[in-house]
């Protein structure tokens, strides 16, 4: 392999091959490097539809036998043509063209209850599924009217040997159509392997198509308002675009917000800041001038006392502890009394003034 080849080789994506010319992508990814998903295309419809409906009917004049259970047993071979012939009567007509056969899936006790499929054959229309939902109105308004037909009850329907009585009230017809293929199957065969999951079944260009939330042009489509709608693994996404004035957010890009408010909003913040800064350093600035005059205050009152001998303020340089102590200055200093009788008044007595030491916190 050239250089160059290599290089290409290693610019294709997403599991694909390097052919020696171009990436032969893997299934669901198209473009040059196979980076981009397929998100729809249309299904392999046949040109006829097949489809099947239950329906289960208790048959009331007949009773259960182990050979109803061998389907090669000539009771059950009777039994079943007898069943099959008088239920062709019941189903055709005009109003029931699509009508095919019935197909018995199960006999069990109680006198008889047989589980039957109706088979039905129409033509593709984009229209299919209403006429399968409107055929199913049909087939129960046919069946409740054979099964009502001759009460099971009743003396002429014990003695009829050749013909078949139900219980009305037992009657059950199925809600849902089978189709003779699967529509689902498709979009989960030719899907991208990890992105089938988020692959179904719609209407697209008045054609049925595997599409995803953000194929275009569906019913179905996801509205990403001002964003653009993108398949991912965990599924479906919208991302959100940036304008020149708005910002665009939320699930499906619904929400803005413009950028001029929350520009505003971010300079009115700043602003608020710094007018709480300034306003704390004026704040400061003034507590510490405070402190700076009381201890200024405090020291000029120890410069003003001039009476020798005086002991006052002890309890600005003694510790707040020893206050409560009996051999505390402030005790001594209360209880002393002292002894003039041998004191001298002539004689000069000078005591050393204490200097206060102030401390900045």
């Amino acid at each position: 392999m050239t250089t160059q080849s290599f290089s290409y080789n290693r610019q294709c994506h997403n599991g694909t091959i390097w052919n020696g010319k171009e990436c032969v992508c893997a299934q669901g990814f198209f473009g040059y490097q196979c980076k981009s998903l397929v998100d729809s295309f249309f299904i392999e419809i046949p040109e006829k539809i097949n489809a099947t409906l239950g329906v289960t009917v208790k048959v009331t004049n007949r009773n259960f036998t182990k050979d109803l259970n061998n389907i090669s047993s000539p009771v059950y071979r009777n039994f079943t043509q007898l069943f099959m012939s008088q239920m062709d009567k019941a189903y055709m007509g005009k109003d029931f063209p699509q009508y095919r056969g019935v197909i018995i899936r199960r006999l069990f006790n109680g006198s008889v209850v047989v589980e039957h499929d109706v088979v039905m054959e129409t033509n593709y229309t984009s229209d299919f599924q209403k006429l399968f939902e409107n055929l199913i109105e049909i087939i129960t308004a046919k069946i409740m009217n054979e099964t009502k037909r001759l009460p099971g009850d009743s003396e002429e329907c014990r003695a009829a040997s050749l013909h078949l009585c139900y219980n009305e009230k037992a009657t059950i017809v199925s809600k849902t159509v089978n189709l003779g293929f699967d529509l689902q199957e498709q979009c989960t065969q030719k899907a991208a392997k990890d992105y089938a999951q988020f692959y179904y079944v719609d209407e697209l260009d008045g054609k049925l198509a595997c599409v995803t939330k953000c194929t275009s042009g569906t019913k179905s489509q996801l509205n990403c308002h001002e964003g653009e709608c993108q398949l991912q693994r965990s599924g479906p996404r919208c991302l959100c675009p940036t304008s020149d004035m708005h910002w665009y957010w939320g699930e499906t890009c619904a929400l803005r917000t413009s950028k001029s408010l929350v520009y505003g909003s971010v300079g009115a913040v700043g602003a608020l800041l710094v007018v709480m800064v300034v306003v704390l350093i004026v704040l400061l600035g003034r507590s510490q001038r405070k402190l700076h005059r009381q201890e200024y205050k405090l020291s000029r009152e120890w410069q003003g006392e001039d009476i020798p001998g005086s002991f006052q303020n002890t309890g600005i340089w003694e510790d707040e502890n020893l206050k409560e102590d009996r051999f505390s200055l402030e005790n001594i200093y209360d209880h002393f009394q002292p002894s003039l009788e041998n004191v001298d008044p002539t004689m000069e007595f000078h005591i050393q003034r204490p200097r206060v030491m102030s401390t900045v916190h």
